[in-house]
């Protein structure tokens, strides 16, 4: 049951990073999906390690999406919010706030 609540976290973190910056929720399908085929292959007789091979892969999306995945736009540099203050990097196109940068394009879609 905690290693549900905890996937949910994971895939709440990816799903929120790939919105921030402007990509699809593709990688919290792969994420999740992949967990779920090393859950399979654990029933096979895999034990503890596949309980590190599922949260490797998470880990893994995830690292991805912050090195590589890029989004279709991008401001560019680090901007500080309006509404919150926070400062946000320059491949953030949305704040945790909610609030959209303006030089976004609207592809990036608005809340």
């Amino acid at each position: 049951m905690l290693e549900i609540l905890v996937l949910i976290g994971a895939a709440g973190a990816i799903g929120t990073r790939s919105k921030q910056r402007g990509l699809s929720q593709v990688y919290v399908v792969v994420a999740v999906s992949g967990w779920l085929v090393l859950v399979g292959l654990s029933a096979l007789g895999l034990g503890f390690a596949g309980l590190i091979l599922r949260w490797l892969w998470v880990g893994a999306v995830y690292l991805y999406l912050l090195r590589f995945a890029q989004g279709g736009a991008r401001v560019a540099s680090r901007w500080q919010c309006p509404d919150c203050t926070l400062f946000n990097d320059g491949e953030t196109l949305r704040c945790l706030c909610g609030y959209l940068h303006p030089d976004a394009p609207e592809s990036a879609g608005r809340p």
